[in-house]
């Protein structure tokens, strides 16, 4: 059994003092009153392939214990600070489920720990006239240890602001120009993985293979540009196609035969060794997708 929702959130920098740092927000925008809950502790154990493709394409899965949802998480981006949170029930290895749906990222190589990050959680909710929960501003003290043998340690603070469900990303923008008047800025770090990554030495060594230097402004340049934007739109449609989610299949249709026209059309500027047979790929995808 899997459940998913929408993630928007963003991260900032502790403010100094901790709890005592931040502002009240009564009153800012919709919220009527906010309340406290915590400190609780949480132990997240990062799961990639050795060179790391998830973080790559700005996904995370994790196994987590400790809070309200405890169990496996799949983060995958969206897009405008978006992110589809697919959570599974715990278990000792990565549920199929969710390995399914890292596939277009992963591509089949072996997940396995990278990094635990431990984190002592503060929050505070920020709640409507009719004590409903709009966003919750969770302050973390983190620990992050890599995985491997002989592997870094680091320790920071940070301070997240998540909105709940359904609520208009506007709140965001309302709670962050307060947050500025105290000081409180956003974090360099998109997540705590790819800060624990850099910290403790796990992302030594990783990294995507690169494709020779193309001229800027060359009739190659932008055709190889268009193509990584297909190919980024193809593997984001991969988890809604294995999800059945509306619109899902007709989107990847257009994507398969945009990018199978490029390749055709292109000819040219391309390496016909490596493009022919993805061109071959792509119509048996396309006939899969019916």
């Amino acid at each position: 059994m899997t459940q998913s929702k929408r993630e928007i959130e963003r991260k900032y920098e502790p403010p100094s003092g901790g709890v005592a740092g931040l502002p009240d927000l009564t009153g800012v925008g919709p919220v009527a009153s906010v309340t406290t809950a915590g400190p609780e502790e949480l132990d997240a154990v990062y799961h990639d392939t050795e060179d790391l493709r998830l973080a790559g394409a700005s996904a995370t899965l994790r196994r987590r214990t400790g809070g309200p949802d405890a169990g496996w998480h799949l983060k995958l981006p969206l897009g405008g600070g978006t992110r589809e949170e697919v959570w599974a029930p715990l278990s000792d290895g990565v549920p199929e489920s969710l390995r399914e749906l890292a596939l277009s990222r992963t591509r089949g190589a072996e997940l396995r720990p990278v990094v635990r990050i431990r984190s002592t959680r503060t929050v505070r909710q920020l709640r409507d006239a009719e004590g409903r929960v709009l966003a919750e501003l969770s302050l973390d003290e983190v620990r992050a240890d890599a995985a491997a043998s002989g592997g870094g340690r680091a320790e920071w603070g940070e301070l997240e602001v998540e909105l709940a469900e359904g609520v208009h990303a506007g709140l965001l923008d309302v709670v962050e120009k307060k947050l500025r008047k105290r000081g409180i800025v956003r974090a360099d770090s998109p997540s705590k993985l790819v800060r624990a990554l850099r910290e403790t030495g796990a992302e030594a060594g990783a990294g995507a293979e690169r494709c020779p230097e193309v001229v800027a402004g060359s009739p190659g340049a932008y055709v190889l540009a268009y193509v990584r934007e297909q190919a980024g739109r193809l593997v984001s449609l991969d988890p809604a196609v294995r999800g059945d989610l509306p619109d899902a299949v007709h989107r990847m249709r257009v994507t398969c035969r945009r990018l199978r026209g490029c390749l055709r059309s292109y000819r040219s500027v391309l390496d016909r060794r490596v493009t022919d047979p993805v061109r071959a790929e792509l119509r048996w995808l396309a006939g899969e997708l019916g």
